[in-house]
């Protein structure tokens, strides 16, 4: 006799948590979910959409928070109706979201008080990726949860890696963003360069990506820089916002250079500063050609002189 898979709630099912959500629908989970709003694409993938964060946490076994945010975090735990309130002993609840490391142990620990378990799981890669579960899971926590969530995490994606206790998870997320920062604005730089050497930049984008010069971020967002393509946002800037603060912060905690990074950052600042913040981080690709066209025309200036 089959032992029946156990039922999985999800609080958050927006543009990350909807691709886990259904990766886990298509491995035979029962998912309950919740989101404050638009709750019909989960149901239309054969969610089980619940109207409170109470009634997702006492239907589920296995509890996934993707929020966006340390405000929304406390919101869902400690609202009147919210998980904490609605705990039940042994309960694992997995943590998705990034946050400062502080902040996530102070959670954990509230948890844990109440008799749950904790894991948490940075995810690294677009909703697409997830999507076609090649996204990659950072998992932090003791090995005995991780164990006894094995099944529920292969469903989501078979790329994951055990970093050590929980909390710990968080330090490589950064470092994978700070590379996601660096590498996107190389891509940005690399087609407008094609570009002002006359290739189209369509062919550019195919070009490079089957040579020496790829990277993930080329391949995802330089056919997007080609085609001008910046919203819907896979990736937009205000979710970018939060990881250039926490990785600063890190690597000036740790006392480690980061020359490429620095150099990145104030280009997303300015997309950011710029009301930019829904477009795709891919639109970065704007302020490259913004400070090419002027570095062009004070050449033309100075050569007419």
């Amino acid at each position: 006799m089959t032992t029946p898979k156990q039922t999985i709630g999800m609080i958050g099912i927006g543009q990350l948590g909807l691709p886990i959500a259904i990766n886990l629908i298509n491995s035979g989970y029962k998912v309950v979910g919740y989101r404050r709003t638009d709750r019909e694409a989960f149901a239309a993938c054969g969610g089980d959409a619940k109207d409170s964060v109470a009634d997702v946490t006492r239907e589920s076994d296995v509890l996934l928070l993707c929020l966006p945010n340390e405000k929304a975090q406390l919101d869902i735990l400690e609202q009147p109706e919210g998980v904490l309130a609605n705990l039940k002993a042994g309960q694992v609840i997995i943590e998705l979201g990034t946050y400062r490391r502080e902040f996530k142990l102070e959670q954990a620990r509230k948890i844990q008080a109440l008799g749950g378990l904790v894991l948490e799981a940075e995810v690294s890669g677009s909703p697409q990726m997830v999507g076609e579960r090649k996204a990659a899971l950072y998992i932090g926590g003791s090995k005995e949860t991780l164990d006894r969530c094995s099944e529920i995490l292969d469903a989501i994606t078979a790329h994951r890696f055990h970093l050590g206790d929980y909390g710990s998870a968080v330090a490589m997320k950064l470092i994978a963003n700070q590379l996601l920062t660096i590498h996107t604005l190389a891509a940005a730089e690399a087609i407008n360069l094609g570009v002002s050497a006359g290739f189209d930049a369509h062919r550019v984008a195919e070009v490079i990506k089957q040579g020496a010069g790829n990277s993930t971020m080329f391949s995802i967002r330089a056919p997007m820089m080609a085609s001008r393509k910046f919203s819907p946002a896979p990736g937009p800037f205000d979710t970018l916002e939060k990881y250039l603060d926490l990785t600063g912060e890190m690597a000036t905690k740790l006392g480690c250079a980061t020359p490429l990074f620095s150099a990145s950052v104030p280009y997303f600042r300015r997309a950011l500063e710029g009301g930019m913040g829904g477009e795709d981080i891919s639109a970065v690709i704007k302020f490259i050609e913004a400070d090419s066209a002027l570095q062009k025309l004070d050449k033309f200036n100075k050569d007419i002189q």
